[in-house]
């Protein structure tokens, strides 16, 4: 098909149609490091940042949610904090938790959505896409209500 053809239509081509930006967040991902005998004296263990305020897609954010663990939210319903983060459950199985017995733990930070604070429907997307489940999760498509509510 032609140019003229979407003309004549009153449409525009496919091709020069605008896409849907993509989301931008801006992320940390911190780790906390136990070890056996931390553990057992009831002591803090080693923290430090793996990542720390670093500029991200969703395609990025997948990727680490998929690297870190990170497989539950820091609360039950995204509604009720204005502050979550997400965070693994297991420890990873390097080669540090084989030969030392060192257990790592990490957890993302959302800092920034589109250039906003995140805001509970920015965390449940976050949340579809990193594949973590909130007890008390809202569907997206009805938050997105178009035009006034009618059912009174």
């Amino acid at each position: 098909m032609n140019q003229d053809f979407y003309a004549r239509m009153g449409l525009s081509s496919p091709e020069t149609e605008t896409s849907v930006p993509a989301d931008i967040f801006v992320v940390s991902v911190h780790c906390e490091c136990w070890t056996h005998e931390e553990l057992e004296a009831s002591e803090a263990g080693t923290r430090k940042v793996e990542l720390d305020h670093v500029t991200a897609d969703a395609h990025d954010l997948v990727l680490h949610g998929r690297e870190y663990g990170i497989s539950e939210p820091s609360c039950t319903d995204p509604r009720l904090s204005s502050d979550i983060w997400f965070r693994s459950t297991y420890p990873r199985e390097d080669r540090a938790y084989f030969d030392q017995g060192v257990q790592k733990y990490y957890s993302l930070h959302i800092h920034d959505v589109n250039g906003h604070r995140p805001e509970p429907t920015d965390y449940q997307r976050i949340a579809n896409l990193i594949n973590v489940r909130f007890d008390h999760a809202f569907n997206l498509q009805e938050t997105k209500q178009e035009g006034p509510d009618l059912c009174l």
